[in-house]
C-alpha cells in the first residue's frame, strides 16, 4: 500500500504572506505586528520580515489611525480593481459624473482612500478636454492628491495628527511642509473642496470635493482635471460649484 503523502507547505514565506493578507482582509480594524503574529501563529521574527516585504511592495500599508498597525495596501486594490469596480458606489457615480462632465467639459474621477494612499476607482474622460495620464487603479499619496486632501480635510484631528506623523517617519513628508499642509486642509474643509497644481503633470490642476457618509466620515472624493498652468480664483469657483454639488449628490445616493 502506498502511504499517503502528507501535505506540507513548499514555501512557508508564501503561505505566511497569504495568511497575513487573509487576516487583514477580514480584520475589523488595522492590526499590529504582535496581533498578526498571535492570530496567525507566525513567529515574531518571520512576521516582521514578511510584513516588511509586503509593506515595501504596497501589498499592506501602515494605517494612519493606529500606531504601527497594518491594513490591506493599495497594490492589492490595484490587482483587484476589476472586481472592486462592482462596488455599489460606482453605479451611482457614473450618471452623476456624466452630467458633471457635460457641464464643465473636463475629466471626472472618483477616488477612495486605501491606507495612506488614494486610489482611482472610476474615470470618465471628456472628449472635449485634453487627455490626462490617469487610469482606474492609479495610486497617489494622500497629501499630494486633490482627492486625498479633500478626504483628509474631513478627518478628525487625532487621525490627521497620526497620518502626518506616519508620513514624516516614512520620509514622505518633510517637517517644513506640515504647517502649510494643515493650512491647505483647513481651507479645503472650510470651502468644501481642495486644489492641487502639478498633481499629474506640470500643466494640470485638480479640484476635488469629499463624499461623506451619514456619520460625516469621508469615504471617497470626486475630482476633476483641468489643463491649465494656473487658474484664477473666479475660475476655481466656477468649477467648484458643480463639483461640490456632484459630490453631495453622490453622498445622498449612497447614504
Amino acid at each position: 500500500m502506498v502511504e499517503a503523502v502528507q501535505d506540507r507547505p513548499t514555501a512557508p514565506a508564501v503561505d505566511h504572506s497569504i495568511a497575513i493578507l487573509q487576516l487583514l482582509v477580514h480584520a475589523p480594524y488595522p492590526l499590529t505586528q504582535n496581533e498578526i503574529s498571535s492570530h496567525t501563529g507566525i513567529p515574531a521574527a518571520s512576521c516582521y520580515r514578511i510584513l516588511g516585504s509586503l509593506l515595501e511592495s504596497q501589498m499592506v500599508s501602515l494605517d494612519p489611525g493606529r500606531k504601527r498597525a497594518y491594513c490591506i495596501g493599495s497594490k492589492i486594490f490595484q490587482m483587484a480593481s476589476a472586481i472592486y469596480s462592482r462596488q455599489s458606489i460606482l453605479p451611482y457615480f457614473h450618471p452623476i459624473a456624466e452630467i458633471l462632465k457635460n457641464e464643465i467639459h473636463q475629466t471626472v474621477l472618483l477616488s477612495i482612500p486605501v491606507g495612506n494612499k488614494v486610489v482611482v476607482l472610476g474615470c470618465l474622460e471628456s472628449y472635449l478636454g485634453k487627455g490626462y495620464p490617469v487610469h482606474v487603479g492609479q495610486t497617489l499619496a494622500m497629501h499630494r492628491a486633490a482627492a486625498g486632501k479633500a478626504i483628509l480635510s474631513l478627518r478628525a484631528t487625532p487621525y490627521l495628527d497620526s497620518y502626518l506623523q506616519a508620513e514624516r517617519q516614512l520620509g514622505l513628508l518633510a517637517d517644513e511642509d506640515i504647517g502649510a499642509l494643515r493650512e491647505q486642509l483647513e481651507r479645503a474643509r472650510r470651502l468644501g473642496y481642495a486644489v492641487t497644481r502639478g498633481e499629474i503633470d506640470s500643466r494640470t490642476c485638480c479640484l476635488a470635493a469629499p463624499v461623506a457618509d451619514l456619520r460625516g466620515e469621508p469615504v471617497a472624493a470626486v475630482s476633476i482635471c483641468i489643463g491649465a498652468e494656473s487658474l484664477s480664483d473666479a475660475q476655481i469657483r466656477a468649477y467648484s460649484g458643480p463639483l461640490i454639488q456632484a459630490a453631495r449628490q453622490l453622498a445622498a445616493r449612497i447614504a
